[in-house]
């Protein structure tokens, strides 16, 4: 079965809401910046992650040493602690402890933990305070992952989705059209195969690396008709093991085994910036939070596209990171970092965020405020995960214990990619484990 719920799910997570609200007083903004602290600053500590290339961690630095320049009745410590998962195990370790930070960045997958544990609080009432913000400006696949039981949890930040990056030059070089990118499968597979450079040991350049994670095999699953996952508010489900999801991971291996226009072997996350910059391939697939370091660093005029259409045509699912309030702090410090977060996601910082990393700036607003509307004339790349969100859905693994799911679909990938097992029996054991995984957790 690929379906399983609670008794009954939607009462669940309605109860995990009300426990959580139950824990912390009745949340009403500050009527200023300031006036959450008379005798000296509210002090917070700020977790935050780094998962893609270059030094965004100095942008976020430079926001928060900004933002307390500019509150002096706040201080905000930003707490560097690593990838997304080092990240939110250091934050479950803080939580278990009895000190959590007071604000953080986490996964939006990790929505359904961080509910379970009761770690977070719910924002409705500070969006509708008089200090609120205008929680429709913000696109509403990115908010997908960012609401439960009819309320809003996170508050979007670093969101993404993987598109295509395309070497230019290269394109070129080979006689295709620089602005005509691969846009289906069967292009990619076209294109691939002429951009290739050399055979056998002596391959100088790839046609295509596509990293093996769940997060990219997703997508393709999407194209092929089938999210691995639910567009719902349904932590209980999952689907690796159905004819979509086959077909997915059947047509990657493909490119490694029938057309050789992809390495063998696992292919790192880390790894295809690098060999893309360096030449070694033609095409990547990753996140748009890469761009901003692909630009600059790149010897080469980069393109960016919509992920390459399957079966299903255009198909793609967002990502990345929330801001979310503990639970478990005083509420001084929960006012202060609501603060914090609107001074973080006011269109014209959210959108030089989006300039300096590559994330979609998830606001309307922003798109239409300088800095980043005038950025994004002069370099439409970056407007390019922002039109395919038209074909996003929710990200996959939006379940109960999603760090453990990401897992033991990797796991089935990196059999995959090696060809240790076939994409059939990779992915049904796969399944096995996250009914096993959520059945844990709660599920029937």
């Amino acid at each position: 079965m690929h379906k399983t719920h609670y008794l009954p799910i939607a009462a669940l997570l309605v109860l995990a809401a009300l426990l959580v609200a139950s824990c912390t007083a009745p949340v009403a903004a500050p009527e200023s910046a300031d006036s959450v602290a008379d005798a000296g600053p509210v002090e917070l500590q700020f977790y935050y992650p780094v998962h893609v290339a270059g030094p965004l961690g100095q942008a976020v630095e430079s926001y928060v040493a900004q933002f307390n320049e500019e509150h002096p009745g706040i201080k905000v410590e930003p707490i560097f602690t690593g990838n997304y998962f080092e990240n939110m195990a250091r934050t479950q370790a803080a939580i278990e402890a009895g000190t959590p930070p007071d604000v953080a960045i986490l996964l939006s997958t990790d929505l359904y933990t961080l509910i379970g544990l009761e770690a977070v609080i719910p924002l409705d009432d500070y969006i509708a305070s008089e200090n609120g913000l205008d929680i429709d400006d913000f696109f509403e696949g990115f908010m997908y992952n960012s609401t439960s039981a009819g309320q809003v949890w996170g508050i979007p930040w670093q969101r993404s989705t993987p598109i295509l990056y395309y070497n230019k030059d290269a394109y070129a070089e080979v006689g295709l059209d620089p602005e005509k990118p691969a846009s289906t499968w069967e292009e990619l597979v076209e294109y691939g195969k002429l951009l290739k450079v050399g055979e056998g040991d002596d391959v100088s350049r790839w046609g295509v690396e596509i990293p093996a994670t769940d997060w990219i095999l997703s997508n393709f699953a999407i194209q092929a008709g089938q999210h691995l996952g639910s567009n719902e508010d349904d932590p209980c489900v999952t689907y690796l093991d159905t004819p979509e999801a086959i077909q997915a991971a059947e047509f990657i291996r493909s490119l490694q085994t029938e057309h050789e226009i992809m390495p063998d072997g696992v292919i790192q996350w880390k790894t295809a910036p690098a060999d893309f910059i360096g030449g070694a391939v033609a095409m990547i697939y990753h996140s748009t939070g890469s761009l901003s370091v692909l630009l600059a660093d790149a010897p080469f005029e980069v393109g960016t596209a919509f992920l390459p259409g399957g079966p299903e045509g255009y198909g793609a699912h967002v990502g990345g990171g929330n801001f979310y309030i503990m639970a478990d702090v005083p509420k001084e410090k929960q006012d202060a970092a609501w603060t914090f977060i609107r001074w973080m996601t006011r269109p014209e910082q959210i959108g030089q965020w989006g300039i300096d990393s590559g994330y979609i700036a998830p606001r309307n607003a922003a798109w239409e405020t300088d800095p980043l509307k005038s950025y994004a004339e002069e370099v439409p790349q970056a407007a390019t995960a922002r039109d395919q969100l038209e074909y996003a859905l929710k990200e996959f693994p939006s379940t109960i214990g999603a760090q453990e799911m990401k897992q033991l679909t990797g796991d089935a990938l990196e059999a995959i990619y090696t060809g240790e097992m076939e994409p059939a029996e990779a992915l049904q054991q796969a399944q096995q484990r996250a009914e096993e995984v959520m059945s844990q957790g709660g599920c029937e």
